[in-house]
């Protein structure tokens, strides 16, 4: 009695309760003991595709399958159709080989038994396999047209439940959507995303999923046009056939303009500083307070009495926690009394030509759609309008991000009592490019205030 080992698979399970799987390797047991074989292994690749277009380009069981026929284990594999094992026809090659080195046979339960001995039987199986291959992408082809046909009539994306929305996509989820347009205000006013993030799981806040929020999924999530109402496709906002982009067939989380600035402010946080230590952020002025002698971050040393401190090439730098911020704060609140609170935001010079390329590659689309130019015509003109266009909203990108600063005019001192860690560090940051800290000349408790040096930005100041 030959041994067997019988291989399952499906590529997508979306009970996740493996039936599929289950009800094929019964099926190949059945034909095995018709058969005679004794089955010695079940292999089981569960929710995943067998084709060059599968996601999941690795089949752990399919992979030890084949190792362990290569060593002698079985002499046969039982699967319920050819496409079941592979629908690529550089694997056919690959048990064609096993075949031919090992005598390894393969059996299937509907797509008969083909005679890898002869070269008419591997014709035939390759005949199979490539008939498979082109049925994978005639299927790819199919939902491909229909994603694209669904994001260009706005309609939302199945699967998933976006955050901030209810079921479907729709319509507003009453408490996330507030979520969200707290995390924008907050992350204008210069929180940061990760600070955000972590105040939601502290929370019990999680996504969509169930999973914890971490700080990059959350920026990601904020930039999304989606929440200024427009459908994504292939991670570029969607164009209709009359070349526009398309408006999304939901409620907007956000409007156009608040939707930018946050854009703005999450571009401008990815290009700053990291800092590296653990909770290093859970102090006021880590980030802004630097060693006087080598210019390095300080960080907030806690202890019984908490310390920044910088220690290297030779120097040790340390202040006092409580004395520094006070001080820090103080002259803060000082500065604010001298900013021209109605100063002007950075304006992008090039909004005209912006919206001209943007109407050009629009026409163009619309032209090409109407069978008016043909696309030897239309798309070298569309990739070059694109390219201008990409780099147009990239500078104006930077523009806002530069421009991107907590409102100044709404801080005072009992605003500032109320505001959290975040906050405050926000608004000194805002102000201010560094605070330098001179190593200690004398001896003492009280801490000496000249050691600080202040590096101020460039912000107008009121000449009154």
């Amino acid at each position: 009695m030959a041994n067997a080992a019988i291989y399952t698979r499906i590529s997508l399970d979306a009970e996740g309760e493996a039936l599929g799987v289950a009800r094929q390797e019964q099926d190949c047991r059945d034909l095995a003991q018709r058969d005679g074989l004794n089955v010695v292994a079940v292999f089981s690749d569960n929710d995943i595709g067998a084709s060059t277009r599968s996601r999941k380009k690795v089949r752990p069981q399919y992979a030890d399958m084949l190792r362990r026929a290569r060593a002698g284990e079985f002499g046969v594999i039982v699967s319920y159709s050819n496409s079941r094992l592979t629908r690529r026809p550089l694997e056919l090659e690959e048990l064609i080989t096993l075949y031919e080195q090992h005598a390894v046979r393969i059996m299937t339960v509907v797509s008969g038994n083909d005679d890898l001995s002869t070269a008419d039987g591997r014709m035939v199986a390759r005949i199979k396999a490539s008939v498979d291959a082109a049925e994978v992408e005639r299927t790819a082809e199919r939902v491909a047209r229909k994603h694209l046909a669904s994001a260009q009539e706005g309609k939302p994306v199945a699967g998933t439940r976006p955050f901030g929305w209810l079921s479907g996509g729709r319509e507003l989820h009453p408490q996330e959507s507030k979520l969200i347009r707290e995390a924008a205000t907050d992350i204008i006013g210069g929180v940061g995303a990760y600070a955000i993030a972590r105040r939601w799981n502290e929370a019990g806040v999680t996504t969509s999923t169930g999973r914890p929020w971490q700080g990059h999924v959350l920026a990601r999530m904020l930039k999304s046009p989606r929440l200024a109402g427009w459908r994504i496709h292939q991670g570029q906002i969607a164009i209709g056939r009359d070349g526009q982009p398309v408006r999304g067939q939901w409620e907007p989380m956000l409007d156009q303009a608040t939707h930018d600035a946050l854009v703005a402010a999450l571009s401008a946080e990815d290009t700053r500083s990291r800092v590296p230590h653990k909770n290093a952020r859970h102090y006021l002025l880590t980030g802004t307070l630097r060693c006087g002698v080598c210019g390095a971050v300080m960080y907030g040393n806690a202890a019984k009495y908490p310390t920044y401190g910088c220690s290297g090439n030779g120097h040790v730098v340390a202040a006092s926690v409580a004395p520094v911020d006070d001080i820090v704060t103080r002259l803060t609140l000082a500065k604010l009394a001298t900013v021209d609170l109605e100063a002007p935001k950075p304006e992008f010079p090039d909004a005209d030509r912006l919206a001209e390329v943007e109407a050009s590659i629009a026409q163009l689309m619309a032209s090409f759609t109407a069978r008016e130019l043909s696309a030897e015509v239309v798309f070298p003109a569309v990739s070059a309008l694109e390219a201008e266009r990409d780099e147009l909203r990239s500078q104006r990108r930077r523009i806002e991000a530069a421009g991107a600063a907590p409102e100044l005019a709404k801080v005072d001192r009992a605003g500032w009592d109320r505001m959290s860690v975040d906050h405050r560090r926000a608004v000194i940051e805002g102000l201010l490019e560094a605070v330098l800290v001179r190593p200690a000349t004398r001896r003492g408790n009280t801490f000496d205030a000249e050691r600080l040096d202040f590096v101020w930005r460039e912000i107008p100041t009121d000449p009154s």
